[in-house]
């Protein structure tokens, strides 16, 4: 009968380790969840204790002569609202200033999320704004001209230096005051807006945040490793079968806007394109542009020692306006 015993108390050991490894995975999970909830409680909470920290750093332009009184009207319009809504505490130019120039910011609307991050830290806000603004004279046919007047509004999370508003707005009229008057109508209009946009960013980001911890736990993912590294060896990295031009958008050529948008995607082993994250912005549209693209990419997974593995890599796309 002992040989029979012995194995009952295996059997029954068993079934205990199983049930306490469902409990603890069970525990885990609940305190993601429970972690997810007071995160966003916490964002939610802060966002009622203490206004937002923004810093308007300024616009840049190609045409300077032609949109400087554009220039000045958006940024006294957005100081002005920005600095009335008690939602925000707008830093001051006096703090701004110095910190733009002890960087070495040369205006770039172009960035990395670790530059974005720099310049938020060098400054202490929680969001900076900046963009690109025109004055231009058309002529989309012979001896017809008009007036346009274009902005894009970037409002960056100084924590993760992630792109979190973007706004693109175009008026045209017969004569280049009317078309700025039309213009800082619009965005008089839309400034409310763009504080709505932040506080409902600041939440997604507290639940990303808590949801991403459980991602990393469930999939396996793989950097592509330098060429001639220890890491390279038995490695094959991910073939691709297509080309995927992505889309040059309205509103970046109507601003003519030249940009490097940079992704980090996961291509996984099973030949499905994963998690996307922009890390060089360039707004205008052309950030979705490139992930759109990225989504169209058709591969063979890479390996190692010939087994399937999923990898992240770092996409690149040039953007710049076709020579008419």
């Amino acid at each position: 009968m002992a040989p029979k015993f012995h194995a009952k108390t295996q059997s029954f050991a068993k079934t205990q380790q199983r049930r306490l490894c469902g409990t603890l995975r069970l525990s885990t999970k609940q305190l993601l969840v429970g972690l997810a909830v007071v995160c966003t409680i916490a964002v939610i909470a802060r966002s009622r204790e203490a206004p937002v920290r923004v810093a308007l750093i300024g616009f840049t332009s190609s045409s300077s002569d032609k949109s400087s009184e554009l220039a000045v009207r958006a940024e006294k319009l957005l100081n002005s609202s920005l600095g009335a809504d008690s939602r925000v505490a707008l830093v001051d130019r006096s703090i701004v200033l110095p910190a733009l120039k002890g960087l070495g910011y040369d205006g770039s609307i172009n960035m990395s999320r670790d530059e974005a991050r720099k310049l938020g830290s060098a400054i202490g806000c929680d969001f900076f704004v900046t963009g690109k603004l025109e004055a231009f004279t058309r002529s989309e046919r012979a001896a017809v001209e008009h007036e346009e007047a274009l902005i894009g509004v970037m409002i960056v999370d100084a924590r993760t230096g992630v792109l979190a508003v973007f706004d693109f707005a175009g008026e045209k009229a017969a004569t280049r005051e009317a078309a700025i008057d039309a213009l800082v109508k619009t965005l008089s209009a839309r400034v409310a807006g763009y504080l709505d946009r932040v506080s409902r960013f600041q939440l997604a980001r507290a639940q990303l945040i808590s949801s991403g911890s459980e991602k990393l736990a469930m999939e396996s993912i793989q950097d592509i490793p330098d060429e001639g590294s220890p890491l390279a060896a038995g490695f094959k990295a991910p073939e691709f079968l297509n080309r995927v031009k992505p889309d040059y958008t309205d509103s970046a050529e109507r601003a003519d806007v030249t940009a490097i948008v940079e992704a980090t995607a996961v291509f996984r082993a099973n030949g499905e394109v994963g998690e996307i994250q922009i890390v060089r912005w360039a707004g205008f549209g052309l950030d979705e542009s490139a992930e759109r693209a990225i989504r169209q990419l058709n591969f063979k997974a890479a390996t190692r020692g010939g087994k399937p593995v999923s990898v992240r890599a770092i996409v690149r796309y040039n953007f710049r306006r076709l020579a008419q």
